[in-house]
């Protein structure tokens, strides 16, 4: 038995090698030794672009690799998002998977975003890379590119929103006050320019992106940009430009442009720049309510024709808080004011004698519409004099120091108070209300030995009862007064 089982096992394993043994002789390779897979190269798109899909562009672009060996080799070219790790696209290459390219269209990979459930302008970040297959085996590519496949936004329509139609914009060296261009939004990642055409839009002279690099549907303009864009283009003071503006929006190789078209002009303003002369910048203006001399407050002609205002502003000019027209109803250059009236415009402002407020100071020239401010802007500040409503009695020194009752008493709105000072000294004469709150001070200073009188206005309080109190040195005394209006 065991002979023959010998022998049996001899036939079977010449009989398998003849089986192997090919036409010429040699032996054919077994299965399990099939040419290994070689790795291979991606080439193109290079890693990091964005691939921009496009309904009816069918534009052949050519994905490609190189190969994995010379055998009967196929690929398959993947895309994962948010990387390779999670395939979502599996494409076989050209010539059924046998070669080494992949050509899409902008078209084709549209219609799969769109499948995918990607609207118009959306996009979608990942990976790609090729596996090649032979046989059994399969191999990645070396390297995985990144790439963002985006879908091309179409065009909506789109209409303007302001300045409305048919507007005049007087435009200003000055001016710098922003003016916002606005409009609707076409589609997201459109980008837009603003343009406009004299006589119409059909002959643009200006062409301007939207604010952000041209992503909004805003353009802000200053009337001064403007005003030197209209100088370039010839235009002189007082002339003006009329015409029309529309805005394209712009996305890949496709624009469109708004549904409107509006009339606009733009004027360069006739008003020159003018400058300020007096008072100077920096100086401290002391009121006082008894002091009618006149103070002329003057700046440099702009143009003929020209209305003036002075204005006052605090802590500066933009919070204006006194606006004035210059003599003349405006027509000077000139602003002359008292400081006797200066004092009444403090104290109804609800300054103190002794309180001062700090600010600047411009001028506006206006002509036709159009204003214009001074070149410069000078810093003031009015100081409500401590001394205001006083005044000494006589040369004669009294004995002691005294405090009058007022008179008259009731009053509406002024009353005078008397008091005597017997020695140099400091002294305050305050006015206080029924709940001891001091509401004004009408003295506050060093005087020298003397009768005195002070005005005390009462056209800021309501009527009611209130006291009247003198402190000097060692001296205190308190009366009482009524102001009934």
């Amino acid at each position: 038995m065991k002979s023959k089982s010998w022998l049996k096992a001899i036939i079977v394993i010449i009989f398998s090698a003849v089986l192997m043994l090919n036409s010429n002789g040699n032996i054919k390779a077994d299965q399990s030794e099939a040419q290994a897979l070689n790795p291979f190269n991606l080439l193109f798109p290079p890693t990091g672009i964005t691939f921009l899909s496009e309904a009816g562009n069918n534009s052949p672009v050519d994905i490609t690799w190189s190969s994995a060996g010379s055998g009967a080799v196929t690929y398959k070219w993947k895309f994962g998002a948010p990387n390779i790790g999670s395939v979502i696209l599996s494409l076989p290459s050209n010539s059924g998977g046998a070669a080494t390219t992949l050509t899409v269209t902008p078209a084709a990979v549209d219609g799969i975003l769109a499948s995918l459930g990607l609207n118009p302008g959306d996009s979608a970040a990942g990976q790609w890379a090729v596996w090649a297959y032979e046989g059994n085996d399969s191999l990645k590519s070396t390297q995985t590119f990144n790439i963002t496949f985006k879908r091309k936004a179409v065009l909506n329509s789109f209409g303007l929103l302001s300045p409305p139609t048919g507007i005049t914009l007087v435009t200003s060296p000055e001016n710098n006050a922003n003016v916002n261009i606005t409009w609707r939004k076409s589609v997201n990642g459109a980008n837009y320019k603003w343009k406009f055409g004299a006589p119409n839009i059909n002959s643009v002279i200006l062409s301007i992106l939207s604010n952000t690099s041209g992503s909004d549907t805003v353009l802000t303009v200053t009337p001064a940009a403007v005003d030197g864009i209209l100088a370039s283009l010839g235009l002189n003071p007082g002339d003006s430009v009329s015409g029309q503006w529309a805005v394209w929006a712009y996305n890949g190789t496709d624009s469109l442009k708004s549904d409107q078209t509006f009339s606009i002009t733009f004027r360069r303003s006739a008003l020159s720049a003018f400058s300020l002369l007096f008072p100077p910048t920096g100086i401290t203006f002391l009121s006082n309510p008894t002091n009618t001399t006149p103070v002329d407050i003057n700046w440099r002609r702009s143009a003929q024709g020209v209305t003036y205002k002075w204005k006052f502003g605090s802590p500066a000019v933009t919070n204006t808080i006194l606006d004035l027209s210059s003599n003349n109803s405006g027509a000077d250059t000139v602003l002359t004011v008292t400081p006797a009236a200066v004092d009444g415009i403090l104290a109804s402002l609800g300054l103190n004698p002794g309180d001062s407020v700090s600010g600047q100071w411009a001028v506006w020239a206006y002509l036709n519409g159009d204003s214009l401010k001074s070149t410069q802007t000078y810093n003031i500040t009015f100081r409500r004099d401590n001394q205001i409503g006083i005044n000494q009695i006589g040369t004669e020194v009294p004995e002691k120091f005294s405090l009058s009752q007022n008179y008259p008493n009731p009053f509406n709105p002024s009353t005078v108070i008397k008091f005597g000072i017997a020695k140099q000294g400091f002294v305050t004469l305050s006015i206080i209300d029924m709940s001891g709150r001091e509401i004004d001070r009408l003295v506050n200073e060093n005087l020298s030995a003397g009768n005195y009188e002070a005005v005390f206005n009462g056209s800021n309080i309501s009527s009611g009862v209130y006291f009247y109190r003198i402190q000097a040195g060692n001296f205190t005394e308190t009366k009482k007064f009524m102001l009934i209006k």
